[in-house]
């Protein structure tokens, strides 16, 4: 993960790669004083969830399709 494109006091910016399908995304999470916590948000390609720390629910942009050539949605395991 490469962390601050940009980064000030109400919003953190970064670009992300989904470990899953190889999807580039940018990541834009809203921060408040003393209000941060886990906030969850998938790949736009496959679905994969990742969390960050986040006052709202953050947005995502894809910034280049995925990698492996596959059309299916990530599963999360019980194993």
């Amino acid at each position: 993960m490469t962390q601050a494109a940009d980064h000030d006091d109400d919003l953190s910016i970064f670009e992300k790669s989904c470990a899953y399908c190889g999807a580039r995304f940018r990541v834009l999470a809203s921060h408040g004083p003393f209000a941060d916590h886990p906030e969850g948000y998938s790949c736009p390609e496959c679905g994969k969830q990742y969390q960050t720390e986040a006052a709202l629910e953050p947005e995502v942009r894809l910034l280049t399709p995925r990698r492996d050539g596959k059309q299916d949605r990530y599963q999360e395991t019980m194993f």
